[in-house]
């Protein structure tokens, strides 16, 4: 089975990135995974037998390639309003178990780079 990235599809691959960067998901992460893709109108079944299937099965340098990918693909296939979301979106799922891991405040912080998303605070001010 061939894997396309589209919306949906980058955004579970940044959703599995950032909420296994600390090592382990939790049941609150998972929960909060699940409150996500609802609010996205994405679906759990396409999170778990496609995405997480396909992921699965790749190398490490391979993963690297498809979040590289991932990114690149929502960063020009978003609107700044859908970058914005996915980015408060991926903080509340890094925040679900009590705080933010170093290595999932990288990874988000990545993301709103290649984005050009600034911190969910300003966003407040505008």
């Amino acid at each position: 089975m061939g894997f396309e990235l589209n919306k949906e599809k980058a955004a579970d691959v940044l959703i599995w990135w950032v909420e296994g960067s600390d090592g382990s998901i939790d049941f609150r992460e998972e929960e909060k995974v699940k409150e996500v893709l609802h609010d996205m109108n994405y679906s759990m079944k396409t999170y778990y037998e496609e995405t997480l299937m396909y992921l699965s099965g790749l190398s490490t340098e391979n993963l690297k390639q498809l979040v590289d990918d991932a990114i690149q693909y929502a960063g020009k296939n978003y609107s700044e309003h859908q970058k914005q979301k996915a980015v408060a979106l991926l903080y509340a799922i890094a925040e679900s178990n009590g705080s933010i891991s170093e290595g999932q405040q990288e990874k988000i912080d990545r993301i709103k780079r290649e984005f050009g998303t600034p911190d969910p605070e300003v966003w407040e001010e505008e």
